[in-house]
């Protein structure tokens, strides 16, 4: 009777241990593609002229908060000061700056 008992016992550490593999399962996460913005900021960057692009823009950074609520408030911010801007040269200087955030 023993034996019997001793040989379940076994048999069921046996299956117990034969479910469990040795390394677990790795999920591959894809990153999140980026946001419009970074695109139009670098078409920004390029060109020095803002114009109406400039709501697409906060339209996108606005969208980001939901994943990156801080990188998305201070871009926002920062569109603000863009958007105030006259001079080509800072506003190329400003919209590649933002672009490299994102």
């Amino acid at each position: 009777m023993l034996r019997v008992c001793i040989s379940a016992a076994l048999l069921l550490c046996l299956f117990t241990v034969s479910g469990c593999s040795s390394s677990l399962p790795s999920e591959q996460v894809t990153p999140p593609a980026p946001p419009a913005a970074k695109a139009q900021l670098a078409e920004v960057a390029a060109s020095g002229e803002l114009g109406s692009v400039a709501s697409s823009i906060r339209e996108s950074l606005e969208s980001l908060k939901a994943t990156d609520a801080a990188t998305a408030e201070a871009l926002l911010k920062e569109l603000s000061e863009l958007e105030g801007l006259a001079d080509p040269g800072k506003i190329k200087a400003k919209a590649k700056s933002m672009a490299d955030k994102l």
